[in-house]
């Protein structure tokens, strides 16, 4: 029989009670002033009614429980889940319509609407930086890459001694495809995608290049499987893509092994080039003007990349394996916005109202719009938010507990991430104490940014940032969170929405020995755009997540940036009319072994 039953009758028992009790009228015996007993009972009817109440909550949420949510992922047919994430390049927080109205991506709108929406989902403030982590499941300062990005003529990669997302799901017998940018180095032939567990790729190995011919700097890296290609060049790369991702879904029609994919356009990362459909796609802005006109642009390739994601979708639905494939969407670092301007970068993304963007530790530059999409979600958990803790990190992990259904997540050795999939699984107004079962801390970021404009430091420990509960902790010199001339305090407002309120804050510089620095405590959940500084006013709490900085500084290894190349040392390989990038100008157990800090650098 239903608890409910009982709980119902319990409680018509004590309502019948008290109301035998007030219809005796005070000074009655047996009145309003209950005798010993009779409290005694009408407190263990209460007792006993929580607890049947209680036990019904938890038999309604039981098909979501923590413990069996992995067993959600395997359909009837005892399939393991194709998994495909799709990563945007400098697409900020006001980039996408389902937080700006005014900016059209249809396709993203209706991925979140069919998934879920992670609202505290952080990823490191540069494009390598990110991918490293996302690769590897290790923090940053844990592989190597925590300097910003890797520039083509440098004589570094992912160290190859830690295996990458790749790597471990071919274990788990799935087929791997990447389409899009690599941006993790290319210096030796070790470091390509190839070699780093990727089945089939198609795109290209450097950070960026002209949408339409390919090259950067001069030199065209369009390839695939590391041999250099020029079919259809003079395509907008976004359009190749899309061609790219049917031709690699399609393939996998028949494959009865999972699929696991990764899709990084360079979409919306500058130049600011388009077809003239993508620069229709927010005609609202003046083109005559030139703010508008370069906002126009970027959201231009905003559209693009959004036409991707519907690509995707629509491939996995011809190819039939649209009903048992997770998409994860993402992007690698917040966006490039009018604050950040930075070398020859075109900046007009907007991560309003986040502070700042692209390569700080501000909001702006490491929370990113985030959606999880399962077909078999529970139908009340579409189209909804999560606000628990997520770092990039933690999908590496994620991904390999989905391989195996039903088991418990894998043991995985110097890996920063934890699986999240208990979180993703279970309904989130169910067992709410669970919620946040999984992370309360993370090391946003341990760096020393100015490490690419002069000789590596040994350290690269500098500069932190940390997460513990609801805090943010930024904490290091002016001139290494961000780059020379980027303020720290800016709220630029979208051209598309001048009404926006303006937003202003604590710049969060301090004098100390002499030096400019930077010291922030916000609590970013009550004040997400990092407006009052916190710091002076709970220095019990700063010393705590200084202490929790210092242990990650204890396990970090040395940075393998290294001081840029001539350009003839990586671009003297001829292919027809064209220059390539070469594959032979490095040795990782030379120029990069993966080595601990010194003491030293934690002293």
């Amino acid at each position: 029989m239903e608890t409910g039953y009982f709980a119902n009758l319990l409680l018509m028992h004590l309502i019948r009670e008290l109301d035998s009790d007030q219809q005796k009228g005070p000074g009655v015996p047996g009145s309003s002033h209950l005798d010993p007993s009779m409290r005694g009972s009408i407190f263990y009817l209460l007792l006993l009614l929580v607890v049947a109440v209680g036990a019904r909550y938890k038999e309604r949420c039981k098909f979501q429980s923590v413990d069996a949510t992995a067993d959600e992922y395997r359909d009837r047919s005892g399939r393991r889940p194709n998994i495909v994430y799709i990563m945007a390049d400098d697409m900020g927080w006001n980039d996408v319509g389902f937080h700006n109205p005014k900016v059209r991506t249809p396709n993203l709108d209706a991925l979140r609407a069919d998934g879920i929406e992670l609202t505290q989902s952080y990823v490191q403030p540069a494009c390598s930086v990110t991918r490293s982590a996302l690769l590897t499941g290790r923090y940053p300062s844990h592989n190597g890459l925590q300097v910003l990005v890797l520039r083509e003529e440098v004589q570094a990669c992912l160290p190859v001694e830690h295996k990458t997302h790749n790597e471990y799901m071919k274990e788990e017998g799935y087929v791997t495809k990447h389409v899009g940018k690599w941006h993790l180095g290319y210096c030796n032939e070790a470091c390509l995608p190839g070699s780093r567990g990727v089945d089939d790729f198609r795109g290209i190995n450097t950070g960026v290049a002209d949408y339409f011919n390919w090259t950067d700097h001069t030199v065209m890296q369009r390839n695939i499987n590391g041999v250099p290609t020029t079919e259809n060049i003079g395509t907008h790369m976004t359009l190749q893509d899309i061609r790219d991702v049917r031709e690699l879904i399609m393939d996998h029609r028949y494959n009865p092994d999972p699929l696991f994919m990764w899709v990084t356009p360079t979409a919306p990362h500058d130049p600011l080039q388009n077809t003239d459909e993508m620069f229709a796609s927010h005609d609202f802005l003046d083109p005559t003007n030139e703010g508008t006109r370069n906002r126009r642009l970027y959201l231009g390739l905003v559209s693009a990349f959004d036409n991707v994601v519907g690509a995707t979708r629509n491939a996995l639905r011809d190819a039939g394996l649209d009903d048992n494939t997770i998409i994860v969407f993402s992007s690698d670092n917040g966006g490039a916005d009018p604050s950040t301007q930075i070398l020859n970068f075109q900046n007009h993304a907007s991560n309003y109202p986040l502070r700042n963007g692209k390569q700080t530790y501000m909001e702006g530059g490491v929370l990113t719009p985030t959606i999880y999409y399962d077909p078999r979600l529970h139908p009340r958990t579409k189209g909804k938010k999560r606000s628990f803790l997520v770092h990039v990190t933690d999908w590496l992990p994620t991904f390999l507990q989905l391989t195996r259904p039903g088991l418990p997540p894998l043991d995985l050795p110097g890996i920063d991430g934890v699986s999240q999939l208990a979180n993703l699984g279970s309904i989130y107004n169910c067992a709410r104490k669970r919620r946040y079962n999984i992370r309360d801390k993370m090391l946003v970021a341990l760096s020393d940014a100015t490490m690419q404009f002069r000789n590596p430091s040994v350290c690269a420990t500098e500069d932190s940032a940390f997460r513990w509960k609801n805090y943010k902790l930024i904490y290091g010199d002016q001139y290494y969170i961000v780059e020379p001339g980027i303020r720290t305090s800016n709220w630029p407002i979208p051209p598309e929405s001048p009404e926006l309120p303006a937003i202003t804050g604590d710049d969060c510089h301090r004098i100390i020995d002499g030096r400019r620095v930077v010291r922030c405590l916000f609590d970013v959940v009550k004040d997400q755009s990092e407006t009052r500084n916190l710091y002076d006013e709970k220095p019990a709490l700063v010393a705590r997540m200084i202490h929790m900085i210092e242990q990650y500084k204890r396990t970090s290894v040395k940075s393998v940036y290294k001081p840029p190349l001539p350009p003839d040392n990586f671009t003297t390989q001829a292919f027809g009319e064209y220059i390539v990038p070469r594959n032979d100008y490095c040795e990782p157990s030379i120029h990069f072994p993966l080595e601990a800090n010194d003491p030293s650098c934690y002293g």
